[in-house]
């Protein structure tokens, strides 16, 4: 539009006026789709008002100026006032241009800005979210580890860090469900074990039970386990042992004893011996935890009735 008018004023050869009004046609044609999407946007009214006002007067004069270019060609001499109408047309969509290029940098800046702040609002609440999760997986580490420390203290005694009575009771419950066709459960009472503590004091009998239970820890693997039941009794539950595996080991544990030389109080060296009731049966059977604790410990009573330092096996009474 512009170098359409530079030309027609100055009288240029260049100056083409079925090209002014294709400039014309073009204008005629965009104009009403820029308004259309300057009303679609999503910006305030008051800020485009002056833009779609400039509009509307360049729509306004087109037919006019239209019809002077049609003079214009039939009379050179219209000149001067064709020259006057495109000068203001050209003035009035400069303006709009210059509006509108204000308007869409100003909202491109404020659009600018409101990404920027949502990333980092969002980046904030990514980072919220990652801290609050972290603490509350910490948290649930904690108390995981928090409940696995419990469920060690609940099932192990604090003197000899064997397992205890409950968690042997345990494992041979659920052992039995199963109906194991080996499984043998066998208890290992000190023998004159109050006379320890009457003469040398309980911490020396607290040294002695530390010592069988460590003789008792390295005669056992998996998947058979040894416990205190409490005082001077242990156990051991025999799982895939045969009875004559079984009696092997708690007969080697009961020389082992026997041999042992403790030391108490820092000085004296004592003996120690225990006996053993041991009850095993081969073959699937209904049979309790209960069951075969009271088979081992009928057993366990015959031994100490003949003379203590044995180990009696349940049902054949047989010695060793």
């Amino acid at each position: 539009m512009k170098r359409s008018l530079y030309y027609l004023e100055t009288d240029s050869p260049f100056f083409d006026v079925k090209g002014l009004k294709k400039v014309i046609l073009r204008i005629q044609y965009r104009s009403p789709l820029i308004d259309r999407k300057i009303r679609d946007s999503t910006i305030e009214d008051f800020v485009y008002a002056d833009s779609i006002g400039v509009l509307s007067e360049v729509n306004m004069i087109l037919p006019t100026v239209n019809q002077q270019i049609v003079l214009f060609e039939q009379d050179k001499s219209t000149k001067n006032i064709l020259v006057k109408q495109l000068t203001q047309l050209e003035l009035d969509l400069a303006l709009t241009y210059d509006g509108l290029h204000d308007m869409i940098q100003t909202a491109s800046d404020v659009e600018r800005r409101l990404k920027t702040e949502l990333t980092f609002l969002i980046w904030g609440l990514i980072a919220t979210i990652l801290v609050v999760v972290s603490a509350l997986l910490f948290a649930l580490i904690r108390l995981y580890q928090h409940k696995e420390i419990l469920i060690i203290q609940n099932n192990r005694d604090h003197l000899t860090q064997l397992p205890n009575r409950r968690f042997i009771t345990e494992k041979a419950q659920t052992a039995l469900l199963n109906r194991p066709k080996k499984i043998g459960f066998a208890i290992l009472d000190l023998d004159f074990f109050k006379k320890i503590n009457d003469l040398y004091g309980h911490p020396a009998g607290d040294e002695v039970l530390k010592v069988i239970a460590n003789i008792l820890k390295h005669s056992i693997s998996a998947p058979s386990f040894v416990a205190r039941l409490g005082g001077e009794e242990f156990c051991i539950l025999f799982l895939d042992k045969t009875q004559n595996e079984a009696i092997k080991i708690c007969e080697e544990i009961r020389q082992t004893v026997e041999q042992t030389k403790i030391k108490v109080n820092n000085s004296a060296l004592i003996h120690i011996t225990l006996s053993t009731g041991l009850y095993h049966h081969e073959g699937e059977r209904q049979t309790t935890f209960s069951q075969i604790y009271q088979h081992a410990d009928q057993a366990l009573y015959l031994a100490k009735k003949q003379g203590r330092n044995k180990l009696v096996l349940h049902d054949n009474n047989l010695e060793f």
